[in-house]
């Protein structure tokens, strides 16, 4: 059965998704398309809806929040032999201007599910917001969680070898700048 329980990537191959049996793929974009936008690449739309599915899953009045996908490309770990490698995270973002509030729910990368426990940082726990000189942007709470990401307009992801989903998040991406600067000068 093709829409409810396959997606497309870019390279033509079908990828089963994780979800419960006999409940449909969610359909809404991250954010809604506005008119002028130009539309969504080749398997944007599918990547789109698995991330708001893992949001959706994890997050309380989830439709509460616009989403943006963003990446920690500067995470280092080792490989089994001991040498650093670039191990990069990735997260969904759900901001929302009021209360102006972010929700950090990791995302693994190679299976497209959760990642980890999301992350709430509003004006009660924020600790510090910063723009990097790089352009990533570093939030952390006041328990000592700290999360660094980016965000792009256009992102190209491989979450398994031969699959490759591009992104498309150029609205999105113009509002989160507002946002982050708003939430930067709050801090």
């Amino acid at each position: 059965m093709v829409g409810a329980d396959l997606v497309r990537p870019v390279n033509g191959s079908r990828t089963l998704t994780s979800r419960p049996a006999g409940i449909p793929l969610p359909r809404p974009n991250m954010t809604p398309q506005l008119p002028h936008a130009p539309h969504d690449g080749p398997g944007s739309a599918a990547l789109k809806n698995i991330l708001r599915g893992i949001f959706d899953s994890q997050i309380l009045n989830y439709g509460d929040y616009n989403l943006i996908f963003a990446v920690n490309e500067r995470r280092e770990g080792r490989d089994a032999d001991g040498v650093r490698v670039s191990k990069p995270r990735y997260y969904v973002i759900g901001y929302r201007w009021q209360p102006a509030e972010i929700m950090v729910a990791p995302v693994n990368g190679q299976t497209l599910t959760g990642g980890g426990v999301p992350v709430e940082l509003n004006m009660t726990n924020l600790a510090h917001a910063v723009q990097l000189a790089d352009g990533d942007y570093e939030v952390g709470t006041n328990t000592g969680r700290t999360f660094r990401f980016g965000v792009q307009p256009e992102i190209a992801f491989t979450p398994a070898p031969e699959t490759e989903f591009r992104l498309e998040q150029a609205d999105d991406y113009a509002d989160f700048g507002l946002f982050m600067q708003a939430f930067i000068a709050m801090a």
